[in-house]
């Protein structure tokens, strides 16, 4: 092999009803989450912008999002999700 990439990414906990916001200085990509309590997921961009809208979550089961959000975008959680959302 000529040459490989190695993906890398931290994990964030999302309490119930939690959120996080891709700040300066914070990562910008999202892997995935992998879901603890069932819910609703929605991604909206700084500008307003909405990624995802209230996707349904599933205790259990991991959620791929390979996704560069940017700088400025929410995740939140509703409905009493909670996980860890994969971060780099």
């Amino acid at each position: 092999m000529s040459g490989f990439y190695q993906e890398r990414y931290h994990a964030v906990r999302l309490d119930a009803n939690g959120s996080y916001t891709f700040s300066a200085g914070t990562p910008t990509n999202t892997a995935g989450f992998l879901c603890t309590a069932t819910g609703t997921l929605t991604a909206t961009r700084a500008s307003g912008a909405v990624v995802i809208n209230a996707f349904p979550v599933t205790a259990g089961v991991y959620h791929p999002m390979p996704f560069h959000i940017g700088q400025g975008a929410t995740i939140s959680l509703a409905g009493g999700a909670a996980g860890t959302l994969g971060v780099s």
